[in-house]
C-alpha cells in the first residue's frame, strides 16, 4: 500500500511509538523504533546510556540508527522526541524520500500521558510540565522545519491518527507540500 517510509516525529508523549506500531500493521510495513534500536545496539536502556555515557553519546547512536532506518527500505519509523535537535538528523529527514509526520499535542496532554516522567532522562527529577514546556519551546521550530504533515492529536485516538495518516498516503490523496531544503 505504501511505497515509502513514514517517519513519525514529535515531542515525548505524542504517541510516536504507539501510533507507529498501529500504522505499520495497518499499511503492512515493518515498524522501526529508534529508541529500541539504540537500546538493542548497546545493550542498555536509554536512561542507562544517559547516566553512563551522557546525552551526546545517545544522540550519536540515535543518528546512526536514523540513518540505518532510512536506508533500510520502506518502514514506519518512530523517532525519539529529540531526534530533531541534531542538524545532521534534520538533514537526513529533509533529504529522505520518507513522509515525515509531526505528531503534536498540548503540553497538558503530554504531561498526563507521561505521568511522573521517571523513564525519561530529560524529565526525571523535574517538574514534568515545566520541563516539557521548555523542551517543546526549544524543538517546535525544528519539527516544523522537517515535517510534511502536522497532526495535532491531543483529542485524537490512536486509531484516529492512523486513519488520518492512511488517508493522507492513499494514492488518490493530494500530496503534501514538502517544506524541504535543497539536498546534495
Amino acid at each position: 500500500m505504501v511505497a515509502t517510509s513514514i517517519v513519525l516525529i514529535g515531542p515525548m508523549g505524542s504517541g510516536k511509538s504507539t501510533v507507529g506500531r498501529a500504522l505499520a500493521e495497518r499499511v503492512s510495513l515493518k515498524h522501526l523504533d529508534l529508541d529500541e534500536m539504540v537500546e538493542a545496539s548497546c545493550g542498555m536502556t536509554i536512561p542507562e546510556i544517559f547516566a553512563l555515557d551522557g546525552e551526546l553519546r545517545f544522540r550519536a547512536l540515535e543518528h546512526t540508527m536514523l540513518h540505518r532506518a532510512l536506508s533500510g527500505g520502506a518502514a514506519v519509523i518512530s523517532t525519539g522526541g529529540g531526534v530533531v535537535t541534531a542538524a545532521s538528523n534534520r538533514d537526513l529527514l529533509a533529504c529522505s524520500r520518507a513522509l515525515v509526520v509531526w505528531l503534536d499535542a498540548s503540553v497538558e496532554t503530554l504531561t498526563l500521558r507521561l505521568g511522573n516522567g521517571t523513564t525519561r532522562p530529560l524529565l526525571a527529577g523535574n517538574d514534568v510540565e515545566a520541563a516539557l514546556r521548555a523542551v517543546v519551546a526549544q524543538r517546535d521550530a525544528w519539527y516544523f522545519e522537517v515535517a510534511d504533515i502536522p497532526i495535532y492529536n491531543s483529542d485524537t485516538t490512536v486509531e484516529g491518527c492512523v486513519d488520518l495518516i492512511v488517508a493522507l498516503v492513499a494514492p488518490d490523496s493530494p500530496k503534501p507540500v514538502r517544506r524541504r531544503v535543497e539536498c546534495p
